[in-house]
């Protein structure tokens, strides 16, 4: 979606300077080839910062200093009061850095399905973000405007009040579909938003020369297979270990199916994460009889471009997808799209 955003703004706007305000700035910069800035001044728990060079600095402190900081940390009440005076200082700082960004905009744009969320990191994650940045922008009267909105889960009244404030400082919102703004409509009553495809859909796909009947040359299809990382007690926020081997044997078994029936797995991820539970899928049918060329795999999303991993896509004549944007992603290559096949409810 980012890349779509990034695309849709250069073809419409000429010479226009972006800056990315991510989570992962270095990524952002490698990947768009564009500046970037932390989204965030402190990691939280499922919601790190994975540098934050731009706007922190470190300071060297003496082996003396050292010593007094580990002693006055043994002490229960003192440790908690130090950590909560050090992060504080870190959000100012954060606060600061994050104004002299927002002093030479013009405009503002979040996007993203879970954009309003507090799934990852609670409160104090992505709701804390927005609110903090709807301000900021307000301050600086530099229109904040919110772009493809999805379904989202806000468990914490501190969480609602954040985003309720957010979305009721901006001038503009959009939805990727219906049900989406009918969640959001609850606390903010702005029936004239407008519902619109998820921005995805608009990304300007790479040309790709694709051979003629395409898997069905030798009688196998080509099958892309994209897992999801739900309940994975490694990085999901809610760990279950049931849940998650539940999913992951009948992801496998449908594997084991395909390659019964001759046709070829080709395994890929849009999110980080889920390249350890694509790895979980191959481990568990290893031990199968297969064919040596019967499974495949594209680079994970991290190393991956938008161009690179839709040609990898393109390669398939089917899609099997736990992801929305991985079913997305299909259909910008016409590449018919099944998903997603887990019940968060289950």
């Amino acid at each position: 979606m980012q890349s779509a955003m990034i695309a849709n703004l250069r073809k419409r706007i000429p010479g226009v300077e972006i800056v990315g305000i991510t989570l992962n700035p270095d990524d952002t910069r490698r990947r768009h080839g564009i500046e970037a800035f932390p989204l965030a001044g402190v990691s939280r728990p499922h919601y790190a910062v994975y540098n934050s060079d731009g706007f922190k600095t470190r300071h060297l402190q003496s082996p003396k200093l050292g010593r007094i900081k580990q002693w006055l940390k043994q002490i229960p009440a003192l440790r908690s009061f130090l950590r909560a005076i050090r992060t504080c200082g870190m959000e100012l700082t954060h606060f600061a850095a994050a104004a002299r960004v927002v002093r030479r905009l013009d405009r503002m744009i979040i996007l993203g399905g879970g954009a309003l969320d507090d799934f990852w990191g609670g409160p104090w994650g992505q709701p804390w973000a927005l609110f903090k940045w709807s301000i900021l922008s307000r301050v600086f009267g530099v229109p904040f405007l919110f772009g493809s909105i999805g379904k989202s889960s806000l468990e914490w009244p501190l969480s609602r009040f954040f985003v309720r404030t957010a979305l009721r400082l901006v001038p503009y919102r959009s939805y990727r579909d219906r049900d989406s703004k009918i969640a959001v409509q609850t606390p903010i009553d702005a029936p004239n938003d407008p519902v619109c495809p998820d921005l995805a859909f608009s990304y300007p796909c790479p040309t790709v020369q694709i051979t003629p009947n395409k898997g069905y040359q030798d009688g196998r299809l080509v099958v892309g297979v994209s897992p999801i990382a739900y309940c994975d007690p490694r990085g999901w926020p809610l760990k279950d270990e049931r849940r998650y081997a539940a999913y992951v044997s009948q992801l496998a078994e449908i594997v084991r199916w395909l390659i019964k029936e001759r046709h070829r797995v080709l395994f890929f991820t849009t999110d980080y994460p889920d390249a350890a539970t694509a790895d979980d899928i191959r481990t568990m049918i290893s031990g199968s009889a297969i064919d040596a060329d019967a499974i495949q795999t594209l680079s994970g999303s991290a190393e991956q471009s938008s161009d690179s991993l839709l040609k990898g896509i393109s390669r398939a004549d089917l899609t099997i997808a736990s992801r929305p944007h991985g079913v997305i992603l299909s259909h910008l290559k016409t590449t018919p799209g099944v998903g997603p096949l887990f019940r968060p409810e289950s």
